[in-house]
Protein backbone atom coordinates (compact mmCIF):
# COMPACT_ATOMS: atom_id res chain seq x y z
CA UNK A 1 0.00 0.00 0.00
CA UNK A 2 2.74 2.62 0.84
CA UNK A 3 4.36 1.38 -2.15
CA UNK A 4 1.98 2.16 -4.72
CA UNK A 5 1.05 5.55 -2.82
CA UNK A 6 4.76 6.71 -3.83
CA UNK A 7 4.49 5.36 -7.00
CA UNK A 8 0.95 7.51 -7.79
CA UNK A 9 3.14 10.45 -6.36
CA UNK A 10 6.07 10.00 -8.55
CA UNK A 11 3.29 9.25 -11.39
CA UNK A 12 2.16 12.56 -10.65
CA UNK A 13 4.83 14.78 -10.39
CA UNK A 14 6.54 13.36 -13.83
CA UNK A 15 2.76 14.33 -15.01
CA UNK A 16 3.05 18.03 -13.82
CA UNK A 17 6.80 18.60 -14.78
CA UNK A 18 6.24 17.86 -18.13
CA UNK A 19 3.57 20.26 -18.81
CA UNK A 20 4.74 24.00 -19.59
CA UNK A 21 2.73 27.28 -18.06
CA UNK A 22 1.05 27.84 -21.85
CA UNK A 23 0.39 24.01 -22.05
CA UNK A 24 -1.26 23.94 -18.81
CA UNK A 25 -3.53 27.09 -20.18
CA UNK A 26 -4.25 25.54 -23.43
CA UNK A 27 -3.08 25.20 -26.68
CA UNK A 28 -2.94 28.72 -27.68
CA UNK A 29 -1.67 30.09 -24.34
CA UNK A 30 1.29 31.38 -26.57
CA UNK A 31 1.35 33.85 -29.56
CA UNK A 32 3.12 32.64 -32.43
CA UNK A 33 2.90 32.43 -36.32
CA UNK A 34 3.21 29.60 -38.98
CA UNK A 35 6.10 31.50 -40.33
CA UNK A 36 7.86 34.71 -38.92
CA UNK A 37 8.99 35.83 -43.12
CA UNK A 38 6.88 35.53 -46.02
CA UNK A 39 7.68 36.47 -49.48
CA UNK A 40 5.08 38.03 -52.36
CA UNK A 41 6.00 37.66 -55.86
CA UNK A 42 6.39 40.57 -58.27
CA UNK A 43 3.53 39.95 -59.89
CA UNK A 44 1.13 40.20 -57.32
CA UNK A 45 -0.55 37.70 -55.31
CA UNK A 46 -1.54 36.21 -51.85
CA UNK A 47 0.67 34.89 -49.43
CA UNK A 48 -1.40 32.87 -46.15
CA UNK A 49 -0.08 32.99 -42.42
CA UNK A 50 -1.81 30.75 -39.27
CA UNK A 51 -1.67 32.97 -36.03
CA UNK A 52 -1.97 31.22 -32.81
CA UNK A 53 -2.97 33.29 -29.68
CA UNK A 54 -4.05 32.59 -26.35
CA UNK A 55 -5.56 35.74 -26.10
CA UNK A 56 -7.29 38.85 -28.38
CA UNK A 57 -4.60 39.98 -30.70
CA UNK A 58 -4.00 42.78 -33.12
CA UNK A 59 -1.81 44.17 -35.65
CA UNK A 60 0.19 47.39 -34.20
CA UNK A 61 -0.20 50.82 -35.68
CA UNK A 62 3.04 51.80 -34.38
CA UNK A 63 5.32 54.07 -37.10
CA UNK A 64 7.84 51.71 -37.38
CA UNK A 65 5.89 48.51 -37.69
CA UNK A 66 2.15 49.41 -39.28
CA UNK A 67 0.52 47.78 -41.98
CA UNK A 68 2.46 50.08 -44.99
CA UNK A 69 -0.54 50.92 -47.67
CA UNK A 70 1.16 48.06 -50.69
CA UNK A 71 -0.25 45.22 -48.26
CA UNK A 72 -3.41 44.29 -47.36
CA UNK A 73 -4.40 41.89 -44.59
CA UNK A 74 -7.77 39.90 -44.18
CA UNK A 75 -7.59 40.65 -40.88
CA UNK A 76 -6.35 43.36 -38.44
CA UNK A 77 -7.33 42.04 -34.71
CA UNK A 78 -9.43 38.79 -33.24
CA UNK A 79 -10.05 36.62 -30.54
CA UNK A 80 -7.89 33.41 -28.58
CA UNK A 81 -7.44 30.57 -31.03
CA UNK A 82 -6.15 29.87 -34.17
CA UNK A 83 -6.56 32.42 -36.85
CA UNK A 84 -5.59 32.06 -41.15
CA UNK A 85 -4.56 35.81 -42.67
CA UNK A 86 -4.25 36.28 -45.75
CA UNK A 87 -1.44 39.34 -47.40
CA UNK A 88 -1.97 40.50 -50.40
CA UNK A 89 0.11 42.88 -52.78
CA UNK A 90 -0.28 44.23 -55.99
CA UNK A 91 2.23 43.88 -58.91
CA UNK A 92 5.04 45.91 -58.52
CA UNK A 93 8.40 46.02 -60.83
CA UNK A 94 10.10 47.49 -57.18
CA UNK A 95 11.36 45.28 -54.59
CA UNK A 96 10.10 46.67 -51.31
CA UNK A 97 9.94 45.09 -47.74
CA UNK A 98 7.90 46.13 -44.09
CA UNK A 99 8.18 44.19 -41.01
CA UNK A 100 4.72 44.39 -38.69
CA UNK A 101 4.40 43.59 -35.19
CA UNK A 102 1.30 41.84 -34.06
CA UNK A 103 0.36 42.44 -29.99
CA UNK A 104 -1.14 40.00 -27.72
CA UNK A 105 -1.59 41.37 -24.07
CA UNK A 106 2.14 41.97 -23.30
CA UNK A 107 3.65 39.25 -25.82
CA UNK A 108 4.69 40.45 -29.46
CA UNK A 109 5.05 38.93 -32.54
CA UNK A 110 7.17 40.43 -35.76
CA UNK A 111 6.45 39.33 -39.49
CA UNK A 112 8.88 40.56 -42.11
CA UNK A 113 6.66 40.38 -45.62
CA UNK A 114 9.27 40.95 -48.74
CA UNK A 115 7.78 41.34 -52.45
CA UNK A 116 10.17 41.45 -55.92
CA UNK A 117 14.09 41.35 -55.50
CA UNK A 118 15.72 43.86 -53.17
CA UNK A 119 18.83 43.54 -54.36
CA UNK A 120 20.01 47.36 -55.69
CA UNK A 121 20.74 48.40 -59.04
CA UNK A 122 23.61 50.22 -60.29
CA UNK A 123 21.89 53.21 -61.76
CA UNK A 124 22.75 56.92 -63.05
CA UNK A 125 21.02 60.02 -60.92
CA UNK A 126 18.88 60.72 -64.34
CA UNK A 127 17.79 57.01 -64.05
CA UNK A 128 16.45 57.42 -60.50
CA UNK A 129 14.53 60.37 -61.08
CA UNK A 130 12.37 58.44 -63.67
CA UNK A 131 11.98 55.36 -61.64
CA UNK A 132 9.35 54.07 -59.49
CA UNK A 133 9.24 54.56 -56.07
CA UNK A 134 10.33 51.83 -54.16
CA UNK A 135 13.29 50.21 -56.06
CA UNK A 136 16.70 50.31 -54.37
CA UNK A 137 19.93 51.37 -55.98
CA UNK A 138 23.41 51.98 -56.31
CA UNK A 139 24.69 56.32 -57.20
CA UNK A 140 27.62 57.12 -57.48
CA UNK A 141 28.24 61.22 -58.12
CA UNK A 142 29.59 64.60 -57.03
CA UNK A 143 27.86 66.23 -53.60
CA UNK A 144 27.09 69.79 -54.88
CA UNK A 145 25.15 71.45 -52.32
CA UNK A 146 24.10 70.23 -48.23
CA UNK A 147 20.67 71.42 -46.55
CA UNK A 148 20.72 69.91 -43.63
CA UNK A 149 23.57 68.21 -41.41
CA UNK A 150 21.49 66.96 -38.65
CA UNK A 151 19.32 64.19 -41.06
CA UNK A 152 21.94 64.52 -44.42
CA UNK A 153 20.10 65.95 -46.99
CA UNK A 154 22.27 66.88 -49.95
CA UNK A 155 22.07 67.12 -53.62
CA UNK A 156 24.54 65.09 -55.83
CA UNK A 157 25.11 64.66 -59.43
CA UNK A 158 26.70 62.75 -61.64
CA UNK A 159 26.88 64.69 -65.20
CA UNK A 160 23.38 63.19 -65.55
CA UNK A 161 20.50 65.41 -63.81
CA UNK A 162 21.11 66.56 -59.98
CA UNK A 163 19.27 64.11 -57.64
CA UNK A 164 18.11 64.74 -54.21
CA UNK A 165 19.14 62.85 -51.00
CA UNK A 166 16.73 62.70 -47.87
CA UNK A 167 18.47 61.09 -44.85
CA UNK A 168 21.60 59.48 -44.76
CA UNK A 169 22.36 56.16 -42.16
CA UNK A 170 25.50 56.97 -40.23
CA UNK A 171 28.67 53.85 -40.51
CA UNK A 172 26.02 51.64 -37.69
CA UNK A 173 22.91 52.22 -39.58
CA UNK A 174 21.34 54.99 -37.56
CA UNK A 175 19.48 58.32 -38.39
CA UNK A 176 20.23 61.79 -37.51
CA UNK A 177 24.44 61.66 -37.14
CA UNK A 178 25.30 62.67 -40.70
CA UNK A 179 28.35 64.89 -39.55
CA UNK A 180 30.27 61.56 -38.30
CA UNK A 181 30.54 60.80 -41.35
CA UNK A 182 32.83 63.49 -42.74
CA UNK A 183 31.15 64.21 -46.10
CA UNK A 184 32.02 67.66 -47.55
CA UNK A 185 30.86 69.52 -50.82
CA UNK A 186 32.77 67.94 -54.27
CA UNK A 187 33.38 64.87 -52.10
CA UNK A 188 32.94 61.82 -54.67
CA UNK A 189 30.42 59.55 -53.04
CA UNK A 190 28.72 56.07 -53.80
CA UNK A 191 25.34 55.60 -51.96
CA UNK A 192 22.87 52.96 -52.03
CA UNK A 193 19.46 53.25 -50.61
CA UNK A 194 15.29 52.98 -52.36
CA UNK A 195 14.14 55.62 -54.43
CA UNK A 196 11.52 57.78 -52.87
CA UNK A 197 9.14 61.19 -53.68
CA UNK A 198 7.79 64.02 -51.81
CA UNK A 199 5.01 65.71 -53.36
CA UNK A 200 5.53 64.54 -57.09
CA UNK A 201 9.68 65.74 -56.80
CA UNK A 202 12.15 62.73 -56.60
CA UNK A 203 14.34 61.31 -53.79
CA UNK A 204 16.71 58.80 -52.28
CA UNK A 205 15.56 58.34 -48.93
CA UNK A 206 17.82 57.26 -45.76
CA UNK A 207 20.74 56.17 -47.81
CA UNK A 208 23.67 54.13 -46.90
CA UNK A 209 26.72 55.71 -47.92
CA UNK A 210 29.43 52.64 -49.66
CA UNK A 211 31.83 54.85 -50.34
CA UNK A 212 33.53 58.08 -49.90
CA UNK A 213 36.19 59.93 -52.16
CA UNK A 214 37.61 63.15 -50.65
CA UNK A 215 37.21 66.41 -53.02
CA UNK A 216 40.52 67.03 -54.41
CA UNK A 217 39.38 70.30 -54.67
CA UNK A 218 37.60 71.98 -51.57
CA UNK A 219 36.27 76.48 -51.39
CA UNK A 220 37.31 77.51 -47.72
CA UNK A 221 35.15 80.24 -48.03
CA UNK A 222 31.86 80.78 -46.91
CA UNK A 223 28.65 82.28 -48.26
CA UNK A 224 28.89 86.19 -48.43
CA UNK A 225 26.71 89.23 -49.45
CA UNK A 226 28.44 91.53 -51.20
CA UNK A 227 26.76 95.57 -51.00
CA UNK A 228 24.68 96.83 -53.83
CA UNK A 229 27.52 98.92 -54.50
CA UNK A 230 29.63 96.66 -55.63
CA UNK A 231 32.92 95.26 -54.85
CA UNK A 232 35.84 92.52 -54.65
CA UNK A 233 34.98 89.09 -54.22
CA UNK A 234 37.76 86.68 -52.70
CA UNK A 235 37.05 82.95 -52.74
CA UNK A 236 39.94 81.08 -51.02
CA UNK A 237 40.28 76.76 -51.96
CA UNK A 238 42.34 74.42 -51.05
CA UNK A 239 43.79 72.49 -53.93
CA UNK A 240 45.61 68.91 -53.32
CA UNK A 241 48.33 69.08 -55.80
CA UNK A 242 46.07 69.29 -58.89
CA UNK A 243 45.10 72.38 -60.75
CA UNK A 244 42.18 74.55 -59.96
CA UNK A 245 39.84 76.45 -62.59
CA UNK A 246 36.65 78.48 -62.42
CA UNK A 247 33.34 79.06 -64.32
CA UNK A 248 31.43 81.88 -64.39
CA UNK A 249 27.75 80.74 -64.81
CA UNK A 250 26.49 82.15 -67.80
CA UNK A 251 23.79 84.05 -66.02
CA UNK A 252 26.03 85.78 -63.88
CA UNK A 253 28.79 86.87 -66.57
CA UNK A 254 27.61 90.48 -67.10
CA UNK A 255 27.67 91.44 -63.83
CA UNK A 256 30.93 88.96 -61.71
CA UNK A 257 34.41 89.47 -63.81
CA UNK A 258 37.75 87.45 -63.24
CA UNK A 259 40.73 89.75 -62.11
CA UNK A 260 43.10 87.10 -60.69
CA UNK A 261 44.44 84.20 -59.05
CA UNK A 262 47.30 83.70 -56.47
CA UNK A 263 48.69 80.41 -55.90
CA UNK A 264 50.35 79.95 -52.55
CA UNK A 265 52.46 76.13 -52.59
CA UNK A 266 51.44 74.32 -49.09
CA UNK A 267 54.04 73.22 -46.59
CA UNK A 268 55.18 69.60 -46.28
CA UNK A 269 55.61 67.67 -42.92
CA UNK A 270 56.23 64.72 -41.36
CA UNK A 271 52.79 64.55 -40.18
CA UNK A 272 51.58 66.02 -43.53
CA UNK A 273 53.62 65.17 -46.26
CA UNK A 274 51.22 66.28 -48.42
CA UNK A 275 49.15 69.37 -47.87
CA UNK A 276 46.57 71.25 -49.69
CA UNK A 277 47.80 74.11 -51.90
CA UNK A 278 45.62 77.52 -51.63
CA UNK A 279 44.50 78.97 -54.80
CA UNK A 280 42.60 82.56 -53.89
CA UNK A 281 40.48 83.83 -56.79
CA UNK A 282 39.37 87.28 -57.34
CA UNK A 283 36.44 88.82 -58.91
CA UNK A 284 34.90 92.37 -59.55
CA UNK A 285 31.48 92.51 -58.88
CA UNK A 286 29.67 95.02 -60.70
CA UNK A 287 27.08 97.50 -59.08
CA UNK A 288 23.67 96.19 -58.19
CA UNK A 289 20.35 98.64 -59.31
CA UNK A 290 17.93 96.06 -59.57
CA UNK A 291 16.41 93.99 -56.52
CA UNK A 292 18.79 91.37 -54.65
CA UNK A 293 20.17 88.59 -56.99
CA UNK A 294 22.23 85.40 -56.23
CA UNK A 295 25.87 85.00 -57.76
CA UNK A 296 27.43 81.44 -59.10
CA UNK A 297 30.87 80.86 -59.72
CA UNK A 298 32.23 76.83 -60.26
CA UNK A 299 35.64 75.91 -59.53
CA UNK A 300 36.92 72.24 -60.61
CA UNK A 301 40.66 70.59 -60.89
CA UNK A 302 41.64 67.88 -63.59
CA UNK A 303 39.03 65.35 -62.18
CA UNK A 304 35.99 65.45 -60.60
CA UNK A 305 32.60 66.88 -60.81
CA UNK A 306 32.50 71.45 -60.54
CA UNK A 307 32.04 72.80 -57.07
CA UNK A 308 29.71 75.45 -57.14
CA UNK A 309 30.36 78.60 -55.12
CA UNK A 310 26.93 81.03 -54.27
CA UNK A 311 27.06 84.63 -52.36
CA UNK A 312 24.49 87.28 -52.78
CA UNK A 313 24.34 91.08 -53.66
CA UNK A 314 21.82 93.53 -52.37
CA UNK A 315 19.48 95.43 -54.33
CA UNK A 316 16.91 97.77 -54.03
CA UNK A 317 13.52 97.15 -53.30
CA UNK A 318 11.00 95.75 -56.53
CA UNK A 319 7.57 97.20 -56.45
CA UNK A 320 5.77 94.17 -57.87
CA UNK A 321 2.19 93.33 -58.10
CA UNK A 322 0.86 90.05 -56.07
CA UNK A 323 0.67 88.29 -59.57
CA UNK A 324 4.30 88.99 -60.17
CA UNK A 325 5.52 88.55 -56.23
CA UNK A 326 3.88 85.02 -56.79
CA UNK A 327 5.73 84.88 -59.94
CA UNK A 328 8.97 84.66 -58.48
CA UNK A 329 10.90 82.27 -57.58
CA UNK A 330 11.94 81.53 -53.68
CA UNK A 331 14.80 83.97 -52.58
CA UNK A 332 16.25 84.83 -49.06
CA UNK A 333 18.01 87.91 -50.46
CA UNK A 334 15.32 89.48 -53.10
CA UNK A 335 13.21 92.22 -51.44
CA UNK A 336 9.70 93.22 -52.63
CA UNK A 337 7.33 95.85 -52.01
CA UNK A 338 4.04 94.96 -52.61
CA UNK A 339 0.73 97.36 -52.14
CA UNK A 340 -3.10 96.27 -51.49
CA UNK A 341 -5.93 95.77 -48.98
CA UNK A 342 -6.10 93.35 -46.16
CA UNK A 343 -8.95 90.39 -46.85
CA UNK A 344 -7.95 88.17 -43.94
CA UNK A 345 -6.62 87.82 -40.40
CA UNK A 346 -5.03 84.91 -38.97
CA UNK A 347 -7.55 83.94 -35.86
CA UNK A 348 -4.98 83.59 -33.30
CA UNK A 349 -1.91 86.11 -34.81
CA UNK A 350 -2.40 89.84 -35.72
CA UNK A 351 0.40 89.75 -38.09
CA UNK A 352 -0.51 86.83 -40.11
CA UNK A 353 -2.76 88.09 -42.89
CA UNK A 354 -4.19 87.82 -46.72
CA UNK A 355 -3.14 90.76 -49.14
CA UNK A 356 -4.86 91.47 -51.87
CA UNK A 357 -4.80 93.60 -55.05
CA UNK A 358 -6.50 93.53 -58.83
CA UNK A 359 -3.83 90.70 -59.72
CA UNK A 360 -4.42 88.40 -56.75
CA UNK A 361 -4.34 87.65 -53.14
CA UNK A 362 -0.99 86.13 -51.23
CA UNK A 363 -0.44 85.15 -47.53
CA UNK A 364 1.70 87.54 -45.05
CA UNK A 365 3.33 85.54 -42.53
CA UNK A 366 4.65 87.23 -39.10
CA UNK A 367 4.95 90.61 -40.70
CA UNK A 368 6.80 93.25 -38.87
CA UNK A 369 3.84 95.55 -37.36
CA UNK A 370 5.13 97.46 -34.94
CA UNK A 371 2.33 96.86 -33.14
CA UNK A 372 -0.17 98.70 -35.29
CA UNK A 373 -3.35 97.27 -35.19
CA UNK A 374 -4.05 95.45 -38.55
CA UNK A 375 -8.18 95.07 -39.27
CA UNK A 376 -9.55 93.39 -42.32
CA UNK A 377 -10.18 96.24 -45.30
CA UNK A 378 -7.04 98.40 -44.49
CA UNK A 379 -4.57 99.50 -47.42
CA UNK A 380 -0.83 98.20 -46.56
CA UNK A 381 2.55 98.70 -47.93
CA UNK A 382 4.27 95.05 -46.95
CA UNK A 383 8.43 94.44 -47.75
CA UNK A 384 9.43 91.14 -47.93
CA UNK A 385 11.08 87.99 -49.98
CA UNK A 386 9.56 85.24 -51.77
CA UNK A 387 9.07 82.33 -49.68
CA UNK A 388 6.74 79.45 -49.42
CA UNK A 389 5.60 76.58 -46.97
CA UNK A 390 4.43 73.22 -47.68
CA UNK A 391 4.28 74.13 -51.45
CA UNK A 392 2.01 77.23 -50.85
CA UNK A 393 3.20 80.91 -51.20
CA UNK A 394 3.64 83.59 -48.76
CA UNK A 395 5.88 86.56 -47.90
CA UNK A 396 8.23 86.27 -45.65
CA UNK A 397 10.43 88.20 -43.79
CA UNK A 398 7.79 91.05 -44.32
CA UNK A 399 8.08 94.55 -42.43
CA UNK A 400 4.67 96.64 -42.82
CA UNK A 401 6.37 100.00 -44.55
CA UNK A 402 3.10 102.06 -44.87
CA UNK A 403 -0.60 101.99 -43.32
CA UNK A 404 -3.99 103.41 -44.36
CA UNK A 405 -6.67 102.52 -41.51
CA UNK A 406 -10.32 101.80 -42.84
CA UNK A 407 -12.84 102.51 -40.29
CA UNK A 408 -16.19 100.85 -40.68
CA UNK A 409 -19.13 103.41 -40.70
CA UNK A 410 -22.33 103.33 -41.18
CA UNK A 411 -24.21 105.08 -44.58
CA UNK A 412 -25.24 108.58 -42.24
CA UNK A 413 -21.80 108.65 -40.73
CA UNK A 414 -20.19 108.01 -44.51
CA UNK A 415 -22.35 110.84 -45.74
CA UNK A 416 -21.01 113.54 -43.42
CA UNK A 417 -17.34 112.73 -44.27
CA UNK A 418 -15.80 115.46 -46.65
CA UNK A 419 -14.75 114.64 -49.89
CA UNK A 420 -10.79 113.12 -50.34
CA UNK A 421 -9.54 110.39 -52.18
CA UNK A 422 -6.59 110.03 -49.97
CA UNK A 423 -9.21 108.54 -46.89
CA UNK A 424 -11.23 105.30 -47.04
CA UNK A 425 -13.80 103.87 -44.98
CA UNK A 426 -15.44 100.71 -44.98
CA UNK A 427 -19.30 100.04 -45.40
CA UNK A 428 -21.52 97.22 -45.21
CA UNK A 429 -24.99 97.03 -46.98
CA UNK A 430 -27.52 95.33 -49.11
CA UNK A 431 -27.29 95.79 -52.88
CA UNK A 432 -30.54 97.81 -53.37
CA UNK A 433 -30.44 98.44 -57.72
CA UNK A 434 -27.96 97.56 -60.16
CA UNK A 435 -27.68 100.92 -62.31
CA UNK A 436 -24.70 99.33 -64.65
CA UNK A 437 -23.64 95.49 -64.34
CA UNK A 438 -20.54 97.18 -66.25
CA UNK A 439 -18.65 99.28 -64.33
CA UNK A 440 -20.50 97.81 -60.82
CA UNK A 441 -22.72 100.70 -60.22
CA UNK A 442 -24.79 99.99 -57.36
CA UNK A 443 -27.52 101.47 -54.62
CA UNK A 444 -26.66 100.01 -51.05
CA UNK A 445 -28.68 100.15 -48.09
CA UNK A 446 -27.54 99.60 -44.39
CA UNK A 447 -29.08 98.05 -41.52
CA UNK A 448 -30.43 101.84 -40.40
CA UNK A 449 -31.79 101.63 -43.68
CA UNK A 450 -29.73 104.72 -45.27
CA UNK A 451 -28.98 104.82 -49.02
CA UNK A 452 -25.71 105.10 -50.83
CA UNK A 453 -24.69 105.30 -54.66
CA UNK A 454 -21.37 103.40 -55.41
CA UNK A 455 -20.03 104.75 -58.43
CA UNK A 456 -18.07 101.74 -59.59
CA UNK A 457 -17.11 98.38 -58.05
CA UNK A 458 -12.79 97.99 -58.55
CA UNK A 459 -11.90 94.06 -58.25
CA UNK A 460 -8.63 95.05 -55.72
CA UNK A 461 -5.91 97.66 -55.21
CA UNK A 462 -4.08 99.27 -58.21
CA UNK A 463 -7.44 98.07 -60.19
CA UNK A 464 -8.38 100.77 -63.27
CA UNK A 465 -11.77 100.83 -64.98
CA UNK A 466 -10.46 99.70 -68.49
CA UNK A 467 -8.66 96.39 -67.00
CA UNK A 468 -10.10 95.29 -63.84
CA UNK A 469 -13.37 97.98 -63.09
CA UNK A 470 -15.97 96.27 -65.88
CA UNK A 471 -17.70 93.10 -65.25
CA UNK A 472 -17.11 92.90 -61.79
CA UNK A 473 -20.74 92.43 -60.95
CA UNK A 474 -21.03 89.46 -63.42
CA UNK A 475 -17.76 87.88 -62.28
CA UNK A 476 -18.83 87.64 -58.68
CA UNK A 477 -22.43 86.81 -59.52
CA UNK A 478 -23.73 90.08 -57.28
CA UNK A 479 -27.34 90.59 -57.44
CA UNK A 480 -30.10 92.84 -55.71
CA UNK A 481 -30.43 91.94 -52.24
CA UNK A 482 -26.81 91.06 -51.58
CA UNK A 483 -24.98 91.80 -48.48
CA UNK A 484 -21.66 93.56 -49.71
CA UNK A 485 -18.56 94.74 -48.07
CA UNK A 486 -16.69 97.42 -49.92
CA UNK A 487 -14.06 100.09 -49.28
CA UNK A 488 -13.75 103.08 -50.89
CA UNK A 489 -13.76 107.04 -50.68
CA UNK A 490 -16.34 109.84 -50.17
CA UNK A 491 -16.95 111.91 -53.36
CA UNK A 492 -19.59 113.80 -54.97
CA UNK A 493 -20.68 113.86 -58.67
CA UNK A 494 -22.71 117.05 -59.32
CA UNK A 495 -23.85 118.22 -55.58
CA UNK A 496 -24.80 114.56 -54.86
CA UNK A 497 -22.59 112.18 -52.29
CA UNK A 498 -21.55 108.80 -53.39
CA UNK A 499 -18.58 106.06 -53.11
CA UNK A 500 -15.84 107.04 -55.25
CA UNK A 501 -13.17 104.24 -56.00
CA UNK A 502 -14.87 101.60 -54.29
CA UNK A 503 -12.99 98.13 -53.85
CA UNK A 504 -15.09 95.31 -53.85
CA UNK A 505 -14.12 93.00 -50.40
CA UNK A 506 -16.84 90.67 -50.24
CA UNK A 507 -20.64 89.26 -50.57
CA UNK A 508 -23.26 87.65 -48.70
CA UNK A 509 -26.23 85.89 -51.77
CA UNK A 510 -29.14 86.20 -49.40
Amino acid sequence: MKFKSILTLIFSTLLLAGCSEDQVLGTFGDLNLSTTYISIPAEGGDVKVTLNAGEAWEFSTEKDFAIPEWITVSQISGEAGQTELTFSAEASNSGREAEMKIIAGAKNQFLKVRQGEMTATPASCKVVNEAPDGKNFVVSGTITKIVNTEYGNWYMTDGTAELYIYGTLDAEGKTKNFLSLGIEVGDKVTIEGPKGSYKGDPQMVNVTVKKIEKALLKVVTPSVEISKEGGVLEVKLASKGKAAFYEISEECQEWISYVNAEYISGVASKLEPNPADTVVYTFNIAPNSASAREGSISFYANEGEPIPYTFTQAGGIADVTVAEFLAAEVNDAAQYRIVGHVTKLDSKYNNNFHIKDYTGEVYAYKVETNKQEITIGDFITIVGVRAEYKGAEQIGNGVLEKYTHTPEVSVAEFLTKEDSKDVYYKLTGTITEIKNALYGNVYIQDANGDIVYVYGLLSGYGATESADKQGLVEAEGLKVGDTITIVGNKASYKGDPQVGNAVYMSHTSN
